[in-house]
C-alpha cells in the first residue's frame, strides 16, 4: 500500500464503489486468482486479491489495491517470496503523479515513471493483471512497468 512517507498531496477519501469495480474485474481474469474482497468489509479501506502462484519462486502472492474519489490508486504486490512492487498514481515531490516501485522491496524513494497513468478503475485493472501476467508467464520481473501501445 501507499506508506505513508510517499504521499506528498491530499488524497480524498476512498471510493469504495470503485474498488468493488476492481474486485470484480479482478476475479474474473485468471484462473490464478483465488479470492478477492475487501479485507475488512466493514471499513473497506483496501481490496484484497488473493493468487494461488506468483512470478519465479513465489508459490503465492496478492494485490493490495486502493483507489480514491479523486483518482488516485495504489496496487501493491506482496509474495511468499518477501518481493513487492507497486503502481502507484498520486502526487509525490520528485516523481511523476503516475510512478513505479519496483521490486523487489518497492522503495519509496526515487520510484520510476509508471507506464501506467490515469484512467478507469476496471481499465487499470485489467492492465495491471496483464503486466503481471506477462511478468509470470516470463519469470523476469523486469517486465512489469513496461508497456508497448495501450493496455
Amino acid at each position: 500500500m501507499i506508506a505513508d512517507d510517499d504521499i506528498d498531496g491530499e488524497l480524498g477519501t476512498l471510493d469504495v464503489t470503485a474498488m468493488d469495480a476492481i474486485r470484480s474485474a479482478m476475479v474474473n481474469l485468471d484462473g490464478l486468482i483465488d479470492a478477492a474482497g475487501f479485507e475488512n468489509p466493514a471499513n473497506p479501506k483496501v481490496v484484497r486479491v488473493y493468487i494461488s502462484d506468483g512470478i519465479g519462486d513465489a508459490d503465492s502472492c496478492r494485490f493490495d489495491i486502493r483507489w480514491y474519489r479523486k483518482g488516485y490508486y495504489s496496487f501493491h504486490h506482496s509474495d511468499s517470496v518477501e518481493r513487492h512492487f507497486r503502481w502507484d498514481f498520486h502526487p509525490k515531490l520528485g516523481a511523476p503523479d503516475a510512478h513505479f516501485h519496483p521490486p523487489p522491496d518497492a522503495p519509496s524513494p526515487n520510484p520510476e515513471p509508471s507506464c501506467l497513468g490515469a484512467g478507469e478503475p476496471p481499465v487499470i485493472a485489467r492492465a495491471v493483471h496483464k503486466l503481471w501476467r506477462r511478468a509470470y508467464d516470463t519469470g523476469e520481473t523486469a517486465v512489469l512497468n513496461t508497456a508497448e501501445g495501450k493496455l
